[in-house]
């Protein structure tokens, strides 16, 4: 909880959350500036973290990108059947470590009564393609103003190689097994971090996709980081996943958007066109126009797309095992019409969702776990038509189990 002094600094309900450079600095944020959530039931500040981490990642030996042409031949060969690349590019281990430099959005609740009380901050992590905005898109698709309505703390931030974040070598560095330990060290940084000398009693995991698979690699590592876990748009298998990658027509970032990302190397991929990314999701995308904007919500995923690394596809699965020490809570949230964990069908030849736990989170008790098969969803909860269902899940299943 937080003193009647520092709240004083983030004036009314509807105010913009204001912190003295003492208290920025308590934060460990650089370059910090205040703003409001899309729905204005929270108060932000947004900035750097510098989060230092070190992983053992692959060496991995791919031809050289001199052109779309090389880096499609790529992703043909990986998925073409008997495709031996895989092998191939394995050139053994290295350790990469740094200080990284992490951007993200710190929110807590307007309402001074909930900020009073604030003890649990969830850590979001979004999934390949999508930037820190997914989980706060617009009013009504919003995961940080439903989870500020609940009381809580969100941190979302770009992960390595996305957004604001650090772009270091997208296919030596930006790999999964580095961006395990820097959730781990944000995890950690949350834990320790102070403001006006009080803390968060609780940490809380939400991964969306890829996020999500990070999140199982750190619970597996490092179970007591989390109190709690939320996986969306997940399932415990990865095998569908090609049909989606080529689904997403991958494009060099530097030539697709040169005026975003122009600067970027060759390794760096963003989904190609507005059809690529309505491949995820089978029509459960909402479309209708936004109250502030003359774009839909659709339309407003497609201008946020952002990178991913070529790094990441070969080791996505490299972190996905089970997390046989973790034993808190355990919420998983996809949408029925989940291209890229289902094929389209989250329920069929039966619910996809309940063999995350077995699979995944052995420990985990029965009582502590629940799964939710989101109605008109798909791979993009946060932007389709019953976002607010799943919002209003996350949020009392947090408060069933204690948080």
């Amino acid at each position: 909880m937080f003193s009647a002094s520092f709240l004083g600094l983030l004036g009314s309900t509807a105010a913009t959350l204001i912190l003295p450079p003492n208290a920025l600095l308590m934060q460990g944020f650089r370059g910090a500036h205040p703003y409001n959530s899309a729905g204005k039931a929270a108060v932000c500040v947004n900035g750097d973290l510098s989060i230092a981490a070190s992983a053992t990642n692959k060496i991995l030996k791919l031809s050289s990108l001199t052109s779309q042409y090389n880096a499609t031949e790529i992703i043909q060969e990986l998925f073409q059947a008997g495709s031996t690349i895989l092998q191939r590019a394995q050139g053994g281990s290295r350790t990469v470590h740094g200080t990284y430099r992490i951007n993200g959005n710190l929110c807590l609740p307007a309402d001074p009564a909930k900020r009073s009380e604030v003890k649990t901050i969830e850590i979001l992590s979004h999934g390949i393609g999508l930037e820190k905005s997914y989980w706060d898109i617009a009013p009504g698709y919003s995961h940080v103003d439903a989870a500020a309505t609940a009381g809580y703390a969100t941190f979302a931030y770009d992960r390595l190689g996305v957004g604001q974040s650090d772009h270091p070598d997208p296919i030596q560095e930006v790999q999964a097994f580095l961006e395990v330990e820097i959730l781990h060290g944000l995890a950690t940084h949350f834990r320790t971090t102070k403001i006006d000398g009080h803390g968060f009693t609780n940490i809380i995991g939400v991964g969306h996709s890829f996020g999500s698979i990070l999140q199982v690699g750190v619970n597996g590592k490092y179970p007591e980081d989390f109190d709690g876990v939320v996986l969306t748009a997940f399932t415990n298998t990865i095998s569908h996943l090609p049909y989606t990658v080529l689904a997403n027509n991958p494009a060099i970032a530097a030539l697709n958007q040169p005026s975003r990302f122009g600067r970027l190397p060759y390794g760096y991929l963003v989904y190609n066109d507005a059809i690529s990314i309505q491949q995820f999701s089978l029509g459960a995308f909402d479309e209708r126009q936004l109250t502030d904007t003359p774009r839909t919500v659709f339309q407003n995923q497609v201008d946020r797309k952002d990178t991913y690394t070529f790094g990441e596809i070969f080791t996505n699965g490299g972190v996905l095992n089970p997390a046989t020490e973790y034993t808190g809570p355990l919420d998983v949230v996809t949408g029925i019409y989940d291209f890229p964990f289902c094929l389209g069908n989250c329920s069929y030849p039966d619910n996809q969702l309940v063999k995350v736990k077995p699979s995944l989170y052995p420990a985990v008790e029965d009582s502590k776990a629940e799964v939710y098969l989101a109605p008109d969803n798909g791979h993009y909860l946060n932007a389709h038509k019953s976002a607010g269902m799943v919002f209003d899940h996350i949020n009392m299943f947090l408060a069933k189990h204690g948080f």
